[in-house]
């Protein structure tokens, strides 16, 4: 037992990046590891990386542009834009929103598979019972699952008839001055070559590019093809993993990341804590919890913050 615990503490992630600034710039940049194990090549903090969850914060940024611009309501039923009927199969009288959504609190679960290829449509998926929570009504419950991210991205999609990487693009990365991307469709052939690996247990998971650019950016389709031109605009919100495949360089990001918490706070999960986390959470509970809001988006409040990843532990 104390020989495994041991062994855990001194567990070194595969690479561990870390850009500490300020309002003036960059104060401190740490660097350790490889970004690809096969190749030999050291991560660096221009390598691009998956953000994971915290992809839930960057879209959430993309809804509440659109709606301070008029295009979407927090509280509208997403039905209306979708083009078919969202409901909890044993609620049907409860409209679902985007604040719901954004919340985990629309009654939707992880229950079904909520990675798609690129020839699938939502409604299905969604049409299954064990998409949703049986014991509690949407508005109710908190219940963290990715499968409300491609719904959103869906409503994106319907709201401004762009495909959901560029109007991320447009939205949030070309403002901020960040060269980012969901899934790598977005990114140059270049920056995605450069990808961070993510490794399980020593073996590619993720992102092994071989230094060069996916042949294909998303999940192919159930045929192996891969084109893009297929999309339609809210048909598949999955395709481009908004809840989890936000990728960029750390040196990007240090533009931005003080603003989604402030120093002194920290992100898990897509959510931002207002204090130190002492732990990181091995899962969320169940109850209540906040929403992304421009509240919690705000600027360093002791003109600190840092960046930090790491990717796989051996």
């Amino acid at each position: 037992m104390i020989a495994a615990l041991l062994a855990a503490a001194m567990a070194q992630p595969v690479a561990e990046v870390r850009v500490a600034f300020d309002r003036r710039g960059e104060t401190a940049v740490v660097a350790r590891g490889l970004a690809d194990i096969a190749a030999d090549r050291p991560v660096t903090a221009d390598d691009p990386v998956r953000v994971a969850s915290i992809s839930k914060l960057v879209t959430a940024i993309a809804v509440l542009r659109l709606v301070d611009a008029g295009t979407l309501d927090l509280d509208a039923d997403v039905s209306d834009l979708l083009g078919w009927r969202l409901r909890h199969p044993r609620f049907p009288d409860v409209p679902i929103t985007l604040r719901l959504l954004l919340s985990h609190r629309a009654g939707i679960v992880d229950g079904v598979d909520y990675v798609q290829p690129l020839d699938a449509e939502l409604a299905p998926v969604l049409a299954d019972p064990k998409a949703w929570d049986a014991a509690h009504a949407p508005g109710t419950w908190f219940a963290y699952a990715n499968l409300n991210f491609p719904i959103v991205a869906s409503v994106i999609e319907r709201a401004t008839g762009e495909r959901f990487d560029r109007a991320m693009a447009r939205l949030v990365f070309e403002p901020l001055g960040v060269e980012a991307c969901y899934n790598w469709a977005s990114c140059s052939p270049d920056v995605a070559g450069r990808a961070v690996v993510q490794y399980r247990a020593g073996k590619p998971t993720k992102d092994d590019h071989h230094g060069r650019a996916p042949a294909c950016p998303v999940e192919p389709a159930r045929d192996g093809s891969c084109d893009l031109s297929r999309w339609r605009a809210g048909v598949n919100g999955a395709m481009f993993s908004p809840q989890g495949a936000c990728a960029s360089r750390h040196a990007g990001w240090r533009r931005s990341g003080g603003c989604c918490c402030g120093a002194g706070g920290a992100i898990a999960g897509g959510y931002c804590h207002r204090k130190p986390l002492r732990r990181w959470p091995r899962r969320y509970g169940r109850g209540t919890a906040p929403m992304a809001t421009p509240a919690a988006i705000r600027p360093p409040v002791r003109n600190r913050a840092a960046l930090c990843a790491a990717t796989g532990w051996r």
